[in-house]
């Protein structure tokens, strides 16, 4: 009976979302940023732009205007299209423009897409329907590689799966945190499943993981970079599938595509319509230029050209000391936040020529500090963030008036009460806890890929299933590399980047534990020596219990 209750979806999934929610449910609040805030900003700027179109329309823009008065004095500190300052109605029209141009000068570094969605459901459900919807996703990726894995024994992985990532590694933070980074796991998950399991996958199991790829790109370009070049990877791993190969790589590549190419097709019409209202689409800060110049080749380069011609207007700026690129772009000392909005942009303009120049006169160096920064970026795993004291955050005046805290009223109170809104558990702890689950699940991986490479063309005929979990561990594996180098060499190393999937290490380790035991079988076969050593005194238990173990599973596959 037990057996055919876990079976169903309709209680595995509500029982591994209910897992992946644990950790946030015992601190009590979901896990925010001060981009969660900008986030939240854009996409009330957005649906309040959209609904005076509508509002116009249909009569309803006196209702539209009550409730803009509630978000009024956000205190972000750039404030998107549609932004109702309180001021007077002759000062209105400037602060209006002002603060347009402020947006377009940063918005395009955030999605419109996963800000109207962060808004739309924090204001329907509070920020937990946004923590619910993200682990139910999650769960329900995970229920399915297990599936596909574990066949009969799914819930028993799956629940291993998700205790070991949540409660050893670090899925309960980004499933806790509320921002688009768990979509930068679920794109690696859905790309790898699609590419190892497509051609066994009913037509709705496709359309959902599709679905589910296509808004995670749209949530992050990095996301979208991350699957082009996984899904180009995985063409090339569905070779090690002869048999199954044209079917599996022709139904992957369908799912994949589409959800790409939706995924695109949406950015294009948003700044389409950005450019067709605003004149302008949201313009990204100047990322790039901020990573060549922290980094040495960029310094270098102004050092050699502009005592002779102020080429680019960052010459201007070459003297100031900054040692980040987030010093150069956000800080008060730094150049850009600090640049009136018309600099801004041509700081913004500007960053294709300068870069290019830089990366022509010093390649060996911008190629060295790119290489590095990923290095450095593929280590950071701990949950560094969790710790940052939302009441200092919220607290600064930038972000005290924000708008986030009409749907997260336990801001005031972490504001209120300095130390009260961190966690309680060592950050040192969870670290080593993290660090050392990551490692283990590297140490599986590794055995199951020697083991792989060691099984004669005789012993792999007809385990497919072996097969099949080692591509998609593969592929995981290329997806934390590919996430590490791109966050790496254009942001800079940052602990929250890798953190956000690192612990799919875990989900592939299970996966080909699921799919052909090592690690446990040995494990299992040395407690039923002892147990029937124990039980029977036999001196030949041993063999006995050994011989009948593996025929268990040879049955099992």
């Amino acid at each position: 009976m037990k057996r055919s209750v876990t079976d169903k979806w309709w209680f595995a999934l509500p029982a591994l979302t209910f897992l992946l929610l644990t950790p946030a449910l015992l601190n009590g609040r979901p896990f925010l940023t001060w981009d969660t805030a900008e986030y939240y900003h854009y996409g009330f700027q957005l649906v309040d732009f959209a609904t005076a179109k509508i509002g116009r329309t249909i009569g309803l823009d006196v209702l539209r205007r009550s409730e803009t008065a509630k978000h009024e004095g956000s205190g972000n500190r750039d404030d998107g299209p549609g932004d109702r300052a309180r001021t007077t109605p002759n000062a209105r029209a400037s602060i209006d423009q002002k603060s347009q141009a402020g947006g377009m000068a940063t918005y395009g570094g955030r999605s419109p897409f996963y800000s109207v969605w962060l808004c739309s459901v924090a204001w329907a459900f509070s920020l937990w329907g946004v923590l619910i919807t993200q682990a139910a996703a999650t769960a329900w990726i995970i229920w399915r590689a297990a599936t596909h894995a574990a066949g009969v024994y799914r819930f028993e992985a799956g629940v291993a799966i998700v205790a070991l990532g949540t409660f050893g590694a670090s899925a309960w933070f980004v499933i806790g945190f509320v921002m688009p980074d768990i979509y930068a796991a679920a794109a690696i998950l859905c790309v790898a499943l699609l590419f190892a399991y497509a051609d066994r996958m009913s037509y709705f199991e496709r359309v959902g993981l599709a679905i589910i790829l296509a808004a995670s790109a749209a949530f992050h370009t990095t996301h979208l970079v991350v699957a082009v070049a996984l899904t180009l990877a995985g063409i090339g791993a569905t070779r090690f599938l002869p048999s199954e190969g044209r079917p599996l790589r022709s139904r992957a590549l369908i799912s994949t595509t589409s959800a790409l190419t939706l995924a695109i097709a949406l950015q294009f019409v948003f700044d389409t319509a950005a450019r067709g209202v605003l004149g302008a689409s949201p313009k990204r800060p100047p990322l790039l230029t901020a990573r060549v110049i922290a980094d040495g080749p960029g310094r270098l380069y102004l050092d050699s050209v502009c005592p002779e011609t102020d080429t680019f207007l960052v010459c201007d700026y070459r003297s100031r000391s900054f040692k980040t690129a987030d010093e150069f772009l956000w800080s008060p000392g730094g150049v850009f936040q600090a640049l009136p909005v018309e600099q801004r942009l041509r700081l913004i303009e500007e960053e294709p020529r300068f870069v290019t120049a830089v990366a022509v006169h010093y390649p060996l160096s911008v190629l060295k500090a790119a290489a590095a920064n990923a290095i450095e970026q593929f280590v950071l795993v701990w949950p560094a963030e969790a710790w940052i004291d939302p009441g200092v955050s919220f607290g600064d005046p930038p972000f005290s008036g924000a708008d986030l805290f009409q749907v997260a009223p336990f801001l005031s109170l972490c504001v209120a009460n300095l130390d009260k809104c961190v966690p309680a558990l060592s950050e040192a702890l969870i670290a080593l806890s993290v660090a050392i689950t990551v490692l283990l699940s590297f140490g599986v991986i590794a055995v199951h890929f020697v083991t792989a490479s060691r099984r004669t063309t005789a012993t792999t005929q007809g385990d497919s299933a072996y097969k099949r979990a080692v591509v998609f561990a593969s592929l995981i594996l290329i997806g934390l590399v590919v996430n590490a180098g791109i966050c790496g060499a254009i942001s800079g190393p940052h602990a929250r980047y890798q953190t956000r999937v690192v612990w799919l290490a875990v989900v592939a380790a299970c996966v080909l534990e699921a799919a052909h035991p090592l690690i446990l079988r040995v494990r299992s076969a040395r407690v039923l020596q002892l147990v029937r050593a124990a039980v029977r005194g036999d001196a030949d238990a041993t063999a006995e219990s050994q011989g009948s173990y593996r025929s268990a599973q040879a049955r099992n596959r």
